[in-house]
């Protein structure tokens, strides 16, 4: 006689059934998302791989002084006809952006090829294999620290016969209108735009240019100072002190390690701006009879 589960032996096997899955999905998931990055991985050495095509067809753009960087977009790389135009990002399926960077660096008299995989922004300009080439001087991202000068580092183009192409207009943007130029006097982010038309076709890339501040402020302190007991009880540590800043704002100078103890002491000044750089020098009081 044939007997069926009992509602204990079925809920066991649930049970059962649930754990399994509590152990083995999480393993399942994450098996897929290393594969989609490895095959990620693999799309950007496919990139990089077409830019060192791209670079040897034309040399004549490229760094010639250890340490010169040039950018390349990925729709340039498929206009030249070394990159596939259908190029998609294997984690969501979704077309990679034709403003996404290639930097091509020269480093020990070999170049070097490197994908920014946090480049690009959207999918604008339109395929055209008759489009001239244009590429920029530099790195796609610049740096200037507040209140210096702002350095022009331009960009190169050529038509497809590789002419040379000089004729390249730049314009600046700031949150997307068009500015005279760059002030550094500020902390913002602005957009140079470069774009060069031939046989009716036109290209164009952009430079992303920071205004920041990575230097400490300039302190000035006395040198090392003599005194007695009696001159201890006056002395004024931030006398002959200064403090500047490459942002114009004004520093407030800390101190620490004074007392009136009649003792040696070393006395330390901190100067912070308010992008939190700081420097720190040290100066010695010592006490004579």
């Amino acid at each position: 006689m044939k007997r069926g589960f009992t509602l204990v032996e079925l809920l066991g096997v649930l049970i059962v059934l649930a754990i399994i899955a509590l152990i083995t999905i999480p393993i399942i998931n994450k098996s897929l998302k290393d594969n989609k990055e490895r095959l990620y991985n693999s799309q950007l050495e496919e990139i990089a791989s077409a830019a060192e095509k791209w670079a040897y067809k034309n040399i004549n753009l490229l760094p010639t002084e250890n340490g010169g960087v040039v950018t390349v977009t990925l729709l340039t790389l498929k206009e030249s006809g070394d990159l596939p135009l259908d190029v998609r990002d294997p984690r969501n399926n979704e077309l990679l952006p034709n403003d996404m960077m290639v930097t091509i660096t020269l480093e020990n008299n070999s170049y070097v090829f490197t994908v920014d995989t946090e480049s690009g922004s959207s999918i604008t300009d339109e395929f055209n294999e008759n489009a001239p080439i244009i590429i920029l001087n530099g790195s796609h991202i610049q740096f200037v620290e507040i209140n210096s000068d702002y350095n022009e580092q331009g960009a190169k183009a050529q038509d497809k016969s590789g002419n040379v192409l000089t004729d390249i207009n730049v314009t600046y943007q700031e949150n997307g209108t068009e500015i005279a130029s760059i002030d550094t006097s500020q902390f913002k982010t602005y957009t140079a735009i470069y774009s060069i038309t031939a046989d009716g076709y036109t290209s164009r890339i952009t430079r992303t240019i920071i205004i920041r501040d990575t230097t400490p402020p300039d302190l000035v302190i006395p040198d090392n100072v003599e005194l007695t007991a009696e001159g201890l009880s006056s002395f004024n540590i931030l006398t002959g002190v200064s403090a500047t800043d490459n942002s114009g704002e004004a520093i407030t100078v800390q101190t620490s390690g004074f007392d009136e103890l009649p003792t040696d002491k070393i006395i330390e000044y901190t100067a912070c701006d308010s992008r939190n750089n700081c420097v720190t020098k040290r100066r010695l009081i010592k006490i004579i009879e």
